[in-house]
């Protein structure tokens, strides 16, 4: 049996009897993009999530042919519109929500399984690699088009991807607003598995799910935390280089008219 919540603010979520707990970003116009409600939700129900006995692992992904674009540009342009930009206190508000977003689902002590089916971008990409294993369609792809809009990256993705993909691949992903595929996301480690057809990927998601959910809770839960512990060290310290850094860029001339263009869209 699942218990489905309401989708609150273009978020479902759900547990089900083997305490598989599933979060879907459903905001299929904006291509699963955040504005700061959906956020809060994701937010709220990792909180919750973590606090409970009953959740054993987590899944993560988006419908509609997106995992998620990342924060809501469109959004934030409208609101900069009629605030007459970000103030420097506006500007570390919107960062620290990006931030908090991933540490939420870092802070998880159960096993969080990423399912991907169409784009990772920006925050997006943060929120599916801070996953513990991740499995995609052929479609799927990893995007950090930060420096395209006169940002840099967030969400941690600096340390992330860096430790995941290695210095070279993460300097093209984000100096260059390369695109990562989801075929060589596997082969640079990064993803677990990747499968052509989008309509078998719940199949396999759901297999090592009820794998998961099986284990010792308690093992999985200690396991986790070495692991990150090796390759995670400089997370916490990327995070607030991150927030200093786009709180500087989003007052920046070259981002305001980014927004300014998404506005006049």
């Amino acid at each position: 049996m699942i218990s489905e919540l309401d989708c609150v603010d273009g978020v479902w979520g759900s547990v089900d009897d083997d305490g598989i707990a599933r979060l879907e970003i459903d905001r299929p116009k904006q291509m699963n993009a955040l504005d700061g409600p959906a956020s809060a939700r994701v937010m709220a129900l990792c909180t919750e999530w973590a606090a409970r006995d009953d959740v054993r692992v987590v899944i993560l992904s988006g419908r509609g042919g997106s995992f998620s674009t990342g924060a809501d540009v469109a959004g934030m342009a409208t609101s900069s519109a009629s605030a007459g930009g970000f103030g420097v206190d506006a500007s570390r508000a919107i960062i620290e929500n990006g931030s908090n977003l991933v540490r939420a689902i870092r802070g998880l002590p159960m096993p969080v399984v990423a399912a991907l089916d169409g784009p990772a971008v920006g925050i997006g990409a943060s929120m599916a690699v801070a996953a513990d294993l991740i499995y995609a369609t052929s479609r799927s792809y990893f995007l950090l088009a930060f420096v395209n809009i006169g940002l840099m990256p967030d969400g941690g993705a600096t340390s992330i991807f860096t430790a995941a993909v290695g210095r070279a691949r993460a300097n093209a992903m984000a100096l260059l607003g390369e695109k990562l595929s989801a075929a060589d996301a596997y082969d640079a480690g990064l993803i677990n598995a990747y499968v052509d057809d989008p309509a078998g990927l719940g199949a396999v998601v759901d297999r090592v799910a009820k794998r998961l959910a099986r284990s010792s809770s308690q093992a999985l839960a200690l396991t986790k935390k070495a692991l990150d512990e090796h390759s995670l060290q400089g997370f916490e310290t990327s995070l607030d280089r991150e927030i200093a850094g786009q709180t500087e860029l989003l007052q920046s001339p070259q981002f305001q008219a980014a927004l300014a263009a998404f506005a006049n869209r």
